[in-house]
């Protein structure tokens, strides 16, 4: 599963401030908010740049993965009946 573009750029802000590792600091906090039962939406999942899916009708097709943070299926198999396009 892709990154949540969320979670990193907050990972960001906080490495910046420590001066440590950005991807130390979204390996925690994904881990704290799991332990808190925290969720991030499928639309902040998929980033700010992140396109709509045609089977969800969602902003929430990656960013950069290109895959359905709502619905998992890559960008290549969406269609209206979910085949391999």
């Amino acid at each position: 599963m892709p990154s949540c573009e969320k979670c990193w750029k907050d990972a960001g802000y906080i490495a910046h401030s420590k001066m440590t590792s950005k991807a130390e600091e979204y390996y925690k906090l994904v881990e704290q908010r799991d332990r808190d039962g925290e969720t991030c939406s499928p639309e902040e999942q998929a980033g700010t740049e992140a396109t709509i899916c045609p089977v969800c009708e969602r902003k929430t097709v990656h960013q950069y993965a290109k895959v359905c943070m709502a619905c998992g299926l890559p960008l290549f198999f969406h269609s209206k009946t979910g085949e391999k396009e």
